[in-house]
């Protein structure tokens, strides 16, 4: 065994120092990632002549100036962690689920059928069925490309993708057409019923139930993911699939189900977005949430209390990036480059992470 191999093989086999040094860095390279990335952002704020230190004070410190504005991070990060969520359990079974986008809009559509049809119906009933009404409609949406990739082969990244074009402009026809508002006037749905609703948790916010649905999910899908035979397949297939048939896993099987549930949590940010926020359909209505879930989950190393953590933070760029744009002037693109860029450096510094494990090991393990 090469040397240099066989120590990093002691240092990884060594859980104890494995553990601390894991910790340490988990913490530390993210962080470095972010001031990286601000830096470079200042270059960006400079030449069109925006001071980076008012600039960023607005970006992190406004989100904390009122309950108001911290409820705001959460409202944000709600359907944010479900996407994240529907491309981390995919993503266990070896499959990149980019349709999550879609797969939302199909959720609301579904949500958003039963709202306006439960008028007489008490709030936790007409509640409950608005959720199983997208957790199904995803679920279906995000089976099609399961069942197109065990049956076909098809490429799950290619058929995701286009079914997202199919749902945004399925939602861009059901508020046009059949379902506008009965005044006719704009391309919206009229507002569902308030039994529909999901309860504000705080007054005078956006504090919805959505957001305690949204974490409660993660902590199951974790359970799911790590703690049952169920996980563990799916986890086999996702590591080595040719194993994973070998050792009895029906592969096929395994993959429909982990795209469709994959919907279904996807479904479930449509759910939240509805019932919680907007309480009506409109065209557009996700401002790319489903491709924000994709960021989310890589950035949490594909764990699911990770992504909680990851929506945070994008909840917490995307509350910031409003404050930055209203107090000093920001332009709405600028903002966009800003938040990619900390995205990307953070993700950067999580590829780079073994490597950067393997020159401390090759250290001694200390840092």
């Amino acid at each position: 065994m090469d040397k240099k191999l066989k120590k990093y093989f002691n240092f990884m086999t060594s859980s104890k120092s494995k553990n601390n040094m894991e910790r340490i860095l988990a913490l530390l390279v993210p962080l470095v990632a972010v001031v990286l990335a601000l830096l470079v952002s200042s270059l960006l704020l400079l030449f069109i002549k925006v001071s980076p230190i008012k600039a960023y004070s607005y970006l992190i410190f406004d989100n904390f100036t009122s309950i108001y504005k911290i409820s705001e991070v959460f409202a944000k990060a709600a359907p944010i962690i479900m996407t994240g969520l529907a491309f981390t359990f995919a993503y266990k079974a070896g499959l990149f689920n980019i349709g999550g986008e879609g797969q939302m809009f199909m959720g609301a559509v579904a949500a958003v059928f039963v709202g306006l049809h439960s008028t007489n119906l008490n709030p936790f009933i007409a509640v409950t069925l608005s959720l199983i009404a997208a957790i199904i409609a995803g679920g279906i949406w995000g089976a099609i490309p399961g069942l197109l990739k065990a049956f076909f082969n098809a490429s799950e990244i290619i058929t995701t993708i286009m079914m997202n074009y199919i749902a945004i402009y399925f939602v861009s026809l059901m508020v046009d057409k059949p379902l506008r508002e009965a005044s006719g006037f704009y391309p919206q749905t009229d507002l569902i019923s308030n039994t529909a609703f999901l309860p504000i948790l705080l007054k005078n916010t956006r504090f919805h139930l959505g957001i305690i649905i949204a974490i409660v999910f993660a902590i199951v899908i974790y359970i799911v993911i790590k703690k049952t035979p169920f996980g563990y397949k799916l986890r086999a297939v996702g590591y080595n699939s040719q194993s994973a048939e070998y050792a009895g896993i029906n592969i096929k099987t395994n993959m429909m189900i982990a795209l469709a549930i994959s919907g279904a949590l996807a479904g479930i940010a449509g759910f939240t977005e509805i019932n919680g926020i907007h309480h009506r359909l409109l065209d557009n209505f996700s401002s790319g949430v489903g491709f924000d879930g994709i960021a989310a989950s890589l950035l949490g190393r594909g764990n699911p209390i990770g992504v909680i953590i990851s929506a945070l933070l994008l909840g917490m760029l995307k509350t910031g990036a409003s404050a930055m744009q209203r107090g000093v002037g920001v332009p709405a693109n600028v903002v966009s480059i800003i938040q990619a860029l900390i995205i990307i450096f953070v993700l950067s510094g999580n590829i780079l992470l073994p490597k950067i494990e393997l020159y401390f090991a090759n250290k001694g393990g200390r840092i």
